[in-house]
């Protein structure tokens, strides 16, 4: 026989409240310093870069670096002849009341003035725009010569007839039955005018230079936002001409970007030796320096990441901000170890070079 026992009754309001849940602390997220902070969210913006490790980013120290734009113009002198021969009339004097004698003594050329040294003998003002051409008649130095194929008789012998008649004592229909056509070479004028002329041609030769104590790319500095740090402008130049006292007045900021000797060697490399040997003239000299302040940062991400582009950094990796175009901060890197193939997740993210974005 099963005992029975008696029914407890419960008071709901003496039950304990079973539906509250223990409280714990939250762990905030990790702050991420501002120039990590930037580059994680240039990071999450890049197709295919995986970017939660910047999380747990550690910041290594961050650096004042500067770009230098150097842009240099040379205006480019080159100077020919060439002589434009039209048909002329020729007189010739007679000897003995004879032309035919006349023409027999008299010279088949009747000279001008001898053209000169183009270059020291001929003063051209120097135009103002980058490239221009001008012609010049040296007046003084027109020549005449005389007809060779019809030595100034003005007529030649017709050649498909005899005295004006054919073979079968028919008009020529070439020269009508005169025996003798009009000489195509002068137009029956009997002579030439040789004319010399003298061109002149202005050409630009421009190059810019970049010079830097970090690593930005060169595209990434000619977009990003400059001040005139130092200038020259449209001074006269030979080949002849010091470099070295043009820009003696650059005043070098860092002992690691030497401008001076920078633009020398730029200067003599790129323009100086491949024209000197040439027959052309240096006529007007200008350059602009740019300047661009921006920061290197250096960062780790543990030792589970290491720098594939370059070994020597070990596990320190980093990048640069910029002033961009409009002055927005602007980020370049080259080294992130997680930049391809990110989208498939953390195990397959790799680096690679040709994934780098310029």
């Amino acid at each position: 026989m099963n005992k029975i026992y008696p029914e407890d009754v419960l008071n709901p309001g003496e039950l304990p409240n079973t539906t509250d849940v223990p409280q714990f602390d939250e762990v905030p997220p990790k702050q991420l310093p501002k120039p990590l902070s930037d580059f994680k969210q240039y990071v999450d913006s890049k197709f295919c870069y995986f970017s939660k490790p910047i999380d747990q980013a550690e910041l290594i120290s961050t650096e004042p670096k500067i770009a230098y734009q150097c842009r240099m113009k040379i205006l480019v002198e080159k100077r020919s002849v060439h002589t434009d021969v039209a048909p002329h009339p020729w007189h010739t004097e007679t000897v003995l009341g004879s032309s035919s004698l006349g023409r027999f003594f008299e010279s088949t050329e009747r000279s001008g003035e001898a053209i000169g040294n183009i270059w020291s003998d001929y003063q051209v003002n120097i135009p103002d725009g980058e490239k221009f051409h001008r012609t010049l008649t040296l007046t003084n130095s027109i020549y005449h010569t005389r007809c060779s194929n019809c030595r100034a008789k003005r007529y030649v012998p017709c050649t498909s007839c005899t005295k004006g008649l054919t073979y079968d004592k028919q008009i020529c229909y070439n020269c009508k039955g005169a025996g003798q056509l009009i000489c195509k070479r002068c137009k029956g004028l009997g002579g030439f005018r040789h004319t010399p002329k003298l061109t002149v041609k202005w050409s630009t030769r421009s190059s810019t230079f970049f010079y830097q104590n970090s690593f930005l790319h060169k595209k990434r500095i000619r977009k990003g936002q400059r001040t005139a740090f130092w200038s020259t402008r449209r001074v006269p130049w030979s080949k002849s001409s010091s470099i070295e006292d043009c820009v003696q007045s650059i005043n070098e900021e860092v002992p690691d970007i030497p401008l001076q000797t920078y633009i020398v060697r730029d200067y003599t490399e790129k323009h100086l030796n491949p024209m000197r040997n040439k027959n052309n003239a240096m006529r007007r000299f200008e350059c602009f320096i740019e300047r661009m302040g921006f920061e290197e940062v250096h960062y780790t991400m543990g030792e589970n990441y290491s720098n594939k582009r370059d070994s020597k950094l070990e596990h320190t990796f980093r990048f640069c901000q910029y002033p961009g175009p409009k002055g927005q901060n602007s980020i370049y890197e080259n080294d992130y170890p997680l930049n391809c193939c990110g989208c498939f997740g953390e195990k397959v993210a790799c680096y690679s070079s040709c994934c780098t974005i310029l």
